[in-house]
């Protein structure tokens, strides 16, 4: 079946996140912002993913004790924040390009090493 952006996403460790709005229709030059929210956990590393057409997930990148990391392909366009407190993390990038529709998703977990675990889905 095909996974909703308002779906949980959990890892290996855990971590159970939760994220907001579940789905949001925006204007070319309008600003989304995404939310996500571990409850349980205050894991230092929060990353987001974009799944498109029903492809694989790709890192859009990470953030990491507040200090964000971006993957080459989404620097120019996206943005990653991170609360103090480790719990809140937010996503925001202006609608420009169809390769931005998609389903994003945000996971939480330990340590530094982000491409250490694989994903799983649950």
């Amino acid at each position: 079946g095909s996974l909703s952006p308002s779906l949980c996403l959990c890892l290996s460790l855990g971590a159970l996140v939760t994220q907001s709005p579940g789905t949001v229709t925006a204007r070319e030059g309008e600003t989304v912002s995404l939310r996500c929210y571990q409850k349980d956990t205050d894991y230092q590393t929060m990353l987001w993913y974009l799944q498109r057409h029903q492809g694989g997930l790709t890192l859009i990148g990470y953030v990491l004790m507040s200090s964000p990391t971006m993957e080459t392909d989404f620097k120019p366009d996206y943005n990653i924040t991170q609360t103090k407190d480790k719990k809140n993390s937010s996503l925001e990038f202006s609608i420009g390009k169809a390769a931005q529709e998609g389903a994003y998703y945000c996971a939480a977990r330990e340590g530094h090493s982000v491409r250490e675990r694989q994903i799983s889905q649950t």
